[in-house]
């Protein structure tokens, strides 16, 4: 064998133990382990949920058993992900779907939000727990609030003989057209539960609308707590809550003031000129 012929074997050796690791560790897609989609957007607003599906699909000649976790651990004040089910097993040729639930908080902040969905695969064999590959499914999310600059007008103290105005004004910051509703829920230990609503029409995204509810029969004595909300029926609505206080102010405004005069005009007493003298005769 000439020199040139041993360098070329020597070559293909060296090429070939070099090589050898990496057909060995082939990651999951060349063993037949595949997701789809690989990403996901969704638009979601502030308190609300949605479902997406994850197709599982085990093309290889072995039965392997799928993990499906999060990168990262999860912020209470953030969307939350959750998966149904966590882990299953995939014999050849077989298909699964993996429900990813995500929910987002009616705390979140909106904003854009990027995470990702991992699924490890391992040889179903007892024998054999090597890691066979991972694969993972990137979430970008947007959080909108389809309702912003809110703001309230309200008495907190009510004469009994008026009528109640709760003013509501705010934005259609949603990516579509839609309504703005207006709740005014008021409640108390006595008189009863009252439930006042308000509606707009139809508002393009970024046009602001004023709504206004009316209560005409308040109670002559009462302190109730009353609950407004403003929402464009998607996600949580902007809630704001206070007390009210409600009686006869006015009139009982103007019975102290007539007792106050009653008061100092019982204690006034006129000083008269003295025109007669003791034994009845008038002085000259």
């Amino acid at each position: 064998m000439s020199r040139i012929h041993k360098l070329a074997v020597i070559t293909i050796i060296v090429l070939f133990c070099l090589l050898l690791p990496v057909s060995i560790a082939r990651p999951a897609q060349d063993v037949g382990f595949r997701v789809s989609p690989t990403s996901i957007n969704t638009t979601i607003a502030v308190g609300d949920d949605t479902n997406e599906t994850i197709t599982l699909q085990n093309s290889s000649t072995d039965e392997v058993v799928v993990k499906a976790h999060m990168d990262a651990k999860g912020n209470p004040a953030e969307p939350s992900i959750s998966l149904e089910p966590d882990q299953l097993s995939l014999k050849p040729g077989e298909s699964a779907q993996v429900i990813v639930k995500l929910k987002v908080p009616d705390e979140t902040q909106p904003g854009p939000r990027l995470t990702s969905v991992l699924f490890d695969a391992a040889a179903s064999s007892e024998r054999d727990v090597s890691i066979v590959g991972q694969v993972g499914v990137v979430f970008s999310i947007e959080v909108i609030r389809p309702v912003a600059d809110v703001r309230w007008s309200f008495p907190r103290l009510i004469d009994s003989s008026d009528q109640v105005f709760f003013g509501m004004e705010g934005r259609n910051t949603g990516n579509f057209t839609t309504k703005l509703q207006g709740d005014a829920r008021i409640a108390g230990i006595v008189w009863g539960d009252v439930d006042l609503q308000a509606a707009s029409g139809p508002l393009e995204v970024g046009e602001t609308a004023s709504l206004q509810a009316v209560w005409d029969e308040t109670p002559l004595f009462a302190i109730k707590r009353v609950t407004l909300d403003l929402s464009s029926g998607i996600g949580a609505p902007v809630e704001q809550k206070a007390f009210l206080v409600i009686f006869p102010w006015k009139l009982t405004l103007m019975l102290v003031l007539m007792a106050a005069i009653a008061a100092s005009g019982a204690g006034f007493q006129p000083k008269l000129a003295k025109v007669f003298s003791e034994n009845g005769r008038r002085e000259g």
